[in-house]
């Protein structure tokens, strides 16, 4: 029950920190675009304010004009050298609304139906967008002053959609790479996992397969298979062999069983993970070549699922086994504690040809490998294990190409 309670527990963590990301990028780009929206639109109004004063302040010339000007000259010229300059659309109609002077795109010698429509439809539009003002000679209204934004204006409040829309295209573009590169890192996982899966699975079956093989070959010849203590204890000895194969059978498909989901973390003593880890590849390793050497500080206990830190450690020594020379190739595996940052520290350290400072930052990508062979998954799913499930770290400590090549793990103790 409590170990379900965990699992729930961390299940929720996870999910929880998923939806508070995904939340922070939505409100991110909602507070940008809301911030582009508000500078805008403050622009624009600030410019129809001014707008707005010019306008009445022609209003007010206008007016002017028409009330001590005794000349109709004067007025002509008012409209047709004041008003027809401004930056911004004006309809000038008598009280009764008829039209006498506009800025609109509309020839003022054109008296057709369909002109003095569109005239009228401009003065709708106008009036929308602004209040028409009133020219009055005394308390009598002469003229109504009818003005449009201008074409900054119009523009201007065109930018917030322009920019959404921009916006929108490169989140969707973003979205569509991503899923792209997502969709491709994916399958490169798979087929990595299924070969990794392959070549983890070959060792101990192949082996299984030889000695099967004889048996049936000291079957055939009929020799008898004793179980005496005595020398020819054939027995014994191929049943403890194949066992063995059995169970490391057994810990690969624990070990691929325990990617997809949360494992189960308890207090384990690392130097002994480390040690099965050292003896199992000294035991493949030829008389002659590659030296293992061990050291090993002294480390409290550490919360941490054994099989899979066990996997990452072999992967490590795996590498520099293929890393290094196979008749003068030297590997040291070591543990210490931090005692400042409260860490448990692994170090596999090999004379192999190291990994070049152009690669380096590349080497935990899936997919990535520089053997003619691999399939750049194992450091992958190291770094999965170490850093997702543990907590910890894994990096490469220093790289000296032929010198000494170390990479580190680091676990909270």
């Amino acid at each position: 029950m409590e170990l379900a309670a965990k699992r729930k527990y961390t299940n929720r963590t996870y999910v929880g920190y998923s939806w508070f990301f995904k939340g922070f990028l939505v409100f991110g780009m909602i507070a940008v675009i809301s911030l582009f929206i508000y500078f805008n639109q403050s622009v624009v109004n600030g410019l129809k304010a001014d707008a707005t004063r010019v306008s009445q302040a022609y209003a007010r010339l206008i007016q002017y004009g028409a009330s001590e000007a005794t000349d109709p000259a004067v007025i002509d010229f008012i409209f047709e050298n004041i008003v027809t300059k401004v930056n911004f659309p004006i309809v000038v109609t008598d009280k009764a609304g008829i039209p006498a002077a506009w800025t609109v795109n509309i020839n003022p010698n054109d008296t057709t139906m369909a002109s003095r429509r569109k005239l009228f439809e401009f003065i709708e539009e106008f009036d929308r967008q602004n209040a028409p003002i009133q020219i009055t000679v005394g308390d009598e209204i002469i003229s109504i002053l009818h003005y449009g934004d201008s074409e900054m204006i119009t523009r201007l409040q065109m930018i917030p959609v322009i920019e959404i829309s921009v916006v929108g295209f490169f989140i969707l573009v973003a979205f569509v790479g991503i899923r792209h590169i997502q969709h491709a890192e994916q399958r490169s996982i798979w087929v990595g996992m299924a070969k990794e899966t392959a070549h983890q699975l070959g060792t101990p079956l192949s082996s299984l397969i030889g000695w099967v093989e004889l048996l049936k070959i000291k079957h055939d010849q009929g020799i008898i298979l004793f179980t005496g203590d005595g020398p020819e204890n054939d027995f014994n000895e191929i049943s403890s062999r194949m066992l063995s194969d059995l169970k490391r059978l057994d810990r690969i498909a624990t070990r691929f069983g325990q990617i997809g989901s949360i494992p189960d973390i308890e207090e384990s003593d690392l130097n002994e993970v480390v040690r099965e880890v050292a003896a199992y590849f000294k035991m493949r390793m030829p008389s002659k070549g590659i030296t293992i050497t061990e050291k090993y500080g002294e480390l409290p206990p550490v919360k941490i699922n054994a099989e899979l830190i066990r996997w990452v450690v072999e992967n490590l020594v795996k590498n520099s086994m293929e890393s290094t020379s196979p008749k003068a190739g030297i590997i040291l595996i070591k543990t210490e504690y931090n005692q400042q940052k409260k860490l448990a520290v692994v170090i596999v350290e090999d004379n192999g040809r190291g990994v070049p400072p152009s690669e380096q930052k590349k080497i935990f990508a899936p997919g990535f490998t520089t053997k003619k062979r691999g399939w750049g998954l194992g450091l992958t799913l190291a770094r999965r294990i170490v850093e997702e499930y543990h907590g910890g770290k894994i990096s490469l400590k220093y790289s000296d190409p032929g010198i000494r090549t170390a990479f580190g793990v680091e676990i909270p103790a």
